[in-house]
């Protein structure tokens, strides 16, 4: 695999956030209402101070749920008057024919929506991630009406997810025309770890002021080579082509990319590390910065010229040629590109804090770059959290941890 090059300061992607109010719970989420609405004046010296201290591509839009702030289209509109590209995430619950035509009138290039079975959706409570296929659906065909706005999704994954993933990944290979790109996020969350306090500088934060704590750990420690496994085994073609790594912990795939080629009706192979790399390699050269994604998915059949010097993509040609002698109408379809990112988030591992190398989207903070998924930790504690190792625990926390009974602290 090809390892990004991306850094802090010369990053395909930036991130502001314009509100932290929602109109959904999502269990796992990072972000507690603290501030509601920003000033519009406030987000825009953000946004600007971002594009400069990161040499971003694109400008993801999160919150909170940004679509009910109420000077969205304003930002978007502000975003792509810079020569950057809009991306924005939401749950999905305020768009509509309407909220699209003015999303796509103020520039918007592309939507992540955030589905999956932990949400408590009217309608759709109850539903397992293939039944929300269905409704995953409902918004690729509702985009693919209003073109020019490309569609992905975030599912967050859990244990009762993996189950699943074989029947989300069929869904999404057959929608190569409709939908752009998928992330799927293991859950993560802060874990109850004997011997270990977390600290803000040198204060202790307490157990109850501590947002997402799991005693039991067995649902925040997927992997993503576990989720990869899943995958391939119905479909052994899915190879990342690159990846991001721990800061902490080098040896944790963070982030691993695949990009999938094909058409409406055909699904023809995987893009190599060969690939990617030139693709960044050859778009920085020109643009002086990163690339994030192409802004239109139909690449065509120029790329298969990447064949020349990536071997993988060798074989995603032989199948296309192959599918081609076999039906030459393939030559009259359109060639797609589609995206998929398995994440594994901000981690507590053996006593260590293990973030992404570089953060793909970082942000403004009091006018310091952060990685977002930091950012209530700067809010609520002043600061980032830390696991350290107490020198001893009293017996007091022995026994609020079930190590050991009220009986043998009597005795003691």
């Amino acid at each position: 695999m090809y390892k990004l090059p991306w850094s802090q300061t010369d990053n395909q992607g930036g991130w502001v956030e314009v509100t932290d109010r929602c109109n959904l719970l999502c269990p796992g989420c990072y972000r507690q209402r603290l501030e509601g609405d920003k000033p519009l004046e406030k987000v825009k010296q953000e946004i600007l101070l971002c594009r400069k201290l990161t040499n971003c591509d694109t400008m993801v839009i999160a919150g909170g749920e940004p679509l009910i702030y109420p000077y969205i289209t304003e930002v978007i509109r502000f975003i792509s008057s810079l020569g950057l590209k809009p991306l924005l995430l939401t749950n999905g619950k305020e768009l509509n024919d309407e909220s699209l035509g003015r999303l796509k009138e103020a520039g918007l290039k592309r939507i992540h929506i955030h589905v999956d079975a932990q949400q408590e959706r009217e309608g759709w409570s109850g539903k397992n991630e293939t039944e929300l296929n269905e409704l995953r659906q409902v918004y690729a065909d509702m985009l693919w009406k209003h073109k020019g706005i490309q569609c992905g999704f975030h599912i967050t994954v859990v244990r009762e997810t993996l189950a699943h993933i074989p029947a989300i990944m069929k869904w999404y290979r057959a929608g190569m025309h409709k939908v752009q790109h998928i992330s799927l996020i293991a859950l993560r969350g802060i874990p109850v770890m004997p011997g270990f306090g977390y600290f803000v500088k040198d204060s202790e934060v307490p157990e109850d002021k501590l947002v997402n704590l799991y005693p039991d750990t067995s649902n925040i420690d997927i992997t993503t080579e576990e989720i990869l496994d899943i995958i391939r085994k119905d479909h052994p073609d899915y190879l990342p082509s690159a990846y991001i790594s721990g800061d902490a912990l080098p040896e944790t795939d963070k982030q691993l990319f695949i990009v999938n080629i094909g058409s409406e009706k055909s699904f023809f192979g995987v893009m190599g590390a060969m690939s990617m790399e030139l693709t960044q390699a050859f778009y920085h050269l020109l643009r002086g910065r990163y690339f994030s994604f192409i802004p239109d998915p139909v690449i065509g059949k120029k790329v298969f010229l990447m064949s020349i010097f990536d071997k993988q993509m060798r074989k995603t040609l032989g199948i296309y040629l192959e599918k081609l002698l076999k039906n030459p109408r393939v030559l009259f379809e359109k060639v797609y590109l589609q995206s998929m990112i398995i994440q594994q988030p901000i981690e507590f591992i053996r006593g260590e804090k293990n973030v992404c190398e570089h953060c793909v989207n970082p942000m403004i903070f009091n006018d310091m770059l952060i990685n977002p998924c930091e950012l209530d930790e700067y809010r609520v504690y002043g600061d980032t959290i830390v696991p350290q190792k107490k020198l001893k625990l009293s017996l007091y926390e022995f026994r609020k941890r079930g190590f050991i009974s009220d009986a043998m602290v009597q005795n003691r």
